[in-house]
């Protein structure tokens, strides 16, 4: 599993990653919920972060990542040992995921290619050039699980041409044939994005 957590935060008033809840930092509750169900886990910080994030201690691989998400995706997996069979991305700020889900991605992506967890998004959405109502449309969660060699080979193009995107899966719709199966997410399952969103968080 590659955790993401590289990201600049400019909507937190803080350091996201490193801000304590119940005595831990926010990225170390994320770590300890993946870590005990994966081979090996990558955690992908910005440069400024790296000495204190590996001061943590948290028996992950620290990786430094790049100025957009897909490259700091790509650190993380080029840091990985071996070719995994699968290969999981994760944001550093969802640290709500539960062990099912978790499971259940990966075994779907097993047999399938891929996995994303979705659930409904929220608010009416409206179609941009006619103004009426879009139906039945999702949002994608975190983490999003694929085949691993497929996924590294999709980064190494993404790579190389300078592609860039915002969710694994546009890299992997982009770049592969794999299938990617939609799994009903979980709506605890949260991202963090304002300070007032640390209410929400499950203690370990």
């Amino acid at each position: 599993m590659i955790v993401v957590a590289a990201g600049s935060g400019s909507r937190f008033d803080s350091d996201k990653m490193l801000t304590p809840v119940d005595g831990l930092p926010l990225v170390a509750i994320t770590v300890a919920r993946v870590k005990p169900h994966v081979d090996q886990c990558v955690l992908v910080c910005r440069a400024d972060q790296a000495e204190r994030i590996r001061g943590l201690d948290l028996g992950v691989t620290v990786a430094v990542g790049g100025p957009t998400r897909t490259t700091s995706e790509i650190a993380g997996v080029f840091a990985l040992v071996g070719s995994p069979q699968l290969i999981g991305i994760h944001d550093g700020a969802r640290p709500n995921l539960s062990p099912p889900l978790l499971e259940e991605l990966f075994e779907t992506a097993r047999l399938t290619g891929g996995a994303v967890p979705v659930i409904p998004a929220g608010g009416l959405l409206l179609d941009r050039a006619t103004l009426s109502p879009i139906e039945g449309v999702m949002a994608a969660q975190t983490p999003q699980v694929f085949r691993g060699r497929e996924l590294a080979e999709a980064y190494r193009r993404a790579d190389a041409e300078g592609f860039s995107s915002r969710d694994t899966a546009d890299l992997i719709l982009e770049y592969t044939n794999l299938e990617v199966a939609a799994v009903d997410g979980d709506p605890t399952n949260i991202k963090v994005t304002y300070p007032s969103d640390l209410a929400l968080v499950i203690p370990l």
